[in-house]
């Protein structure tokens, strides 16, 4: 399936801003660490990827799991912007730190059989490269360990099975170079890592995602995705009648549905032909004038009476792309609870609500009652301007819009406003319930 984009913003102010500062740089300073890190420290505070909690700290010492969730969470919210509602906080029986719990609820960090957390145990060289593919999943990014290959370590065999696919991932996407000794080059799974080894790996990683989060979601537009769309489409002159098998055609000016329609044709209208499409469509002739429909809801012959129309699917196009895009106009705009107008902000539903009924829906306001509208569509089903909802225990008590490629748009929470996400981020993939189909036409 082939996908058009329409692009919103120019390369020039995408470059600007995904190589702009994140900010004012605030330097964390840190004491003893090696020459060989000094590039990567600099680096990290022009970044502003140290942690202020990391103020003061030896980085030749071990990380604990403690501080490596603390840097994780730091760096997720550099990339996303997100803000985290903690669900619980009674995770663990041994620590209620927020911060470790956000890491928790990300999917980044685990926890204990026993149901502690261990903060203050050192990590593990293994234990890294898992929380390093968590976080990873976090931002949407969920790397192919296809061609991977651990030959090169002598001891990549001592790996434990729940860390193998996680070490793939650190060394094709060249997050871990492994260490040399005198029996050659060694991943050493089981040893601990020093803080600044950890924070030179994260690094590597932290600059590959925030380039892949900002182009993906960041950046995203609603996305159109039609098999049928090719820009090279050529057509042959063909005469022939037709009649139409779907309860309504859509009669468009070009060969796609992402074409401007131009009029519909009911079931069973005798059609025109006038030429084929080589992607499928053909062009008719219409109230005296060349337009297009798609084949594949054309017979040779008349239906029988009686007989059940065929239901074109909009594969999000239409109305649909055109309310998503009108959503999508709104990015930027402020989070207000109970916020449903442009004038004021809005708040999830709100958002919703007040663009759908601008264009004749009539909406439930919030977000539990919006999901008893329309019709329910599997997460592999979503469509360009479906709604897609989140919650706890099949309660929704947040609501967006699909907008292709996995991404919705949605007013997300009050730091943050009008924005894109990823279903696939972890976040909002666990908090997952389902979407309606609302826009039909």
């Amino acid at each position: 399936m082939k996908n058009r984009k329409r692009r919103l913003l120019c390369g020039v102010l995408c470059a600007v801003m995904l190589f702009a500062s994140t900010g004012s740089v605030l330097a964390v300073s840190c004491t003893n660490y090696s020459d060989w890190f000094r590039p990567s420290y600099n680096e990290m505070n022009e970044l502003n990827l140290i942690p202020s909690e990391f103020a003061g700290y030896d980085l030749k010492k071990n990380i604990t799991r403690g501080e490596m969730s603390v840097l994780a969470v730091h760096a997720y919210g550099l990339i996303t912007k997100n803000a985290i509602e903690l669900e619980r906080t009674d995770y663990f029986s041994d620590t209620t730190d927020k911060t470790i719990l956000e890491a928790y609820e990300l999917g980044i960090v685990s926890g204990y059989p026993d149901g502690t957390f261990r903060p203050d145990q050192y990590l593990t060289r293994q234990e890294f490269f898992k929380i390093i593919q968590n976080f990873c999943n976090a931002v949407a990014y969920h790397p192919s360990v296809d061609g991977a290959n651990l030959s090169k370590f002598n001891d990549s065999g001592s790996l434990s099975s729940w860390a193998l696919e996680a070490a793939k991932i650190c060394v094709k996407c060249e997050y871990v170079n492994g260490t040399k000794t005198a029996s050659g080059l060694s991943l050493n799974p089981a040893a601990n890592t020093s803080r600044q080894e950890a924070m030179a790996m994260f690094l590597r990683c932290f600059k590959g995602l925030r380039q892949y989060y900002y182009e993906v979601v960041l950046s995203a537009t609603v996305v159109i995705d039609e098999e049928d769309y090719d820009p090279n489409v050529t057509v042959t002159d063909f005469s022939a009648t037709r009649y139409v098998t779907a309860s309504t055609l859509n009669v468009r000016d070009s060969w796609s549905s992402g074409s401007t329609k131009v009029g519909t044709l009911s079931f069973g209208a005798k059609v025109s032909v006038t030429g084929k499409c080589s992607n499928g469509w053909v062009r008719i002739q219409y109230d005296g004038h060349v337009a297009y429909v798609s084949g594949k809801y054309l017979t040779e012959q008349q239906p029988a009476s009686g007989s059940t129309p065929v239901t074109p699917s909009t594969g999000g196009n239409g109305a649909a792309a055109e309310i998503a895009e009108f959503v999508m106009s709104f990015v930027g705009y402020s989070y207000v609870y109970g916020g449903s107008k442009p004038s004021t902000g809005f708040d999830c539903s709100g958002l919703m609500y007040y663009c759908l009924t601008q264009y004749g829906y009539s909406m439930n306001r919030v977000a539990n009652d919006q999901m008893s509208q329309g019709t329910a569509v599997s997460r592999e089903q979503l469509i360009v301007g479906d709604l897609v909802f989140f919650g706890y225990s099949g309660y929704a008590n947040h609501v967006g819009m699909y907008i292709g490629n996995g991404n919705f748009v949605h007013a997300s929470s009050p730091s943050t406003g009008v924005r894109v996400n990823s279903l696939n981020e972890t976040y909002y993939n666990t908090r997952y319930i389902g979407a309606r189909r609302i826009i039909t036409g």
